[in-house]
């Protein structure tokens, strides 16, 4: 349904991260995290592609598509549940929101504010928290990295997406509700895998980044203990560095643009550029 016409990568076979981003409390950081890795991994030489799972759509936004309701040629991943079109049909190149330029080897299949009704639209399937691990093969091989942006909720797109992945990234933030989010999803993670684990669904976290942590002691010594306790709670999981406050993230997010195109050089995104190497998605 998309008007463009570059043509998406060819199955190569090549083996394809699935990386599933999510938390148990909104506001954690993860469709900036997503857009910044994504669009890093790209300009590193990686095959990406960005699928949105979030009625908000801030992960199109970010990657070029302001408003994909508002265009009746460009399809969404609701289209996709709709059987109106294939995941494949549906990927679209990565563009620079001001520009209009592509994002080489960046694409995405874009949101819907219709994603809300995905619980309605899945009642009668058997077994529907498998919807997405049944559309992702036509994706498999075709990139190197498949990244999942979830809501901010545990609701059936992100159980989706935790079935899907290869590998669960916890995000959250120095402050005590998203930390908490980090338990509720180990909890909705550990309920899925007894349903789910014979298919090779993970049974726990793999990664967690700490986005927007505070930056001075000025800003509350509790931010930091916070902090602190994640690190002693998940060890190694804890991906370094933490991704200080920085006033260019919402500046980007205004911007519709990923940190790291907005202004490559700031702190946020140097940090973010280091987390994508910390996890190993690129060199």
């Amino acid at each position: 349904m998309s008007t463009d016409t570059m043509t998406p990568p060819a199955d190569t076979g090549r083996p394809t991260r699935v990386l599933t981003l999510a938390s148990g409390s909104a506001g954690s950081g993860k469709s900036t995290l997503a857009a910044a890795l994504a669009e890093q991994a790209a300009a590193h030489g990686r095959t990406v592609c960005v699928i949105g799972l979030d009625r908000q759509r801030d992960v199109s936004r970010l990657l070029g598509y302001d408003n994909p309701d508002a265009d009746e040629e460009l399809a969404t991943l609701i289209d996709v549940v709709d059987e109106v079109c294939t995941l494949e049909e549906a990927l679209v190149p990565g563009r620079h929101s001001k520009t209009g330029k592509t994002i080489p080897g960046l694409w995405l299949i874009l949101e819907s504010d219709k994603l809300d009704s995905l619980s309605v639209k899945l009642a009668g399937v058997t077994a529907r928290e498998m919807w997405l691990h049944r559309l992702l093969p036509q994706l498999l091989g075709r990139f190197d990295i498949i990244l999942l942006d979830c809501p901010g909720n545990l609701d059936l797109g992100t159980q989706g997406a935790l079935i899907a992945g290869t590998e669960i990234v916890g995000c959250t933030k120095s402050q005590e509700k998203e930390a908490r989010g980090l338990t509720a999803l180990e909890d909705k993670i550990a309920h899925l895998h007894k349903s789910f684990g014979f298919m090779g669904m993970r049974d726990g976290l793999d990664w967690i980044v700490i986005g927007e942590g505070v930056t001075g002691i000025s800003q509350g010594k509790v931010y930091f203990d916070i902090e602190r306790q994640v690190r002693e709670a998940y060890g190694d999981l804890v991906v370094e560095p933490t991704i200080r406050d920085d006033v260019k993230v919402p500046e980007s997010y205004s911007a519709s643009l990923p940190v790291t195109l907005y202004n490559p050089k700031t702190e946020a995104a140097t940090a973010y550029v280091k987390v994508g190497k910390a996890m190993k998605l690129y060199d």
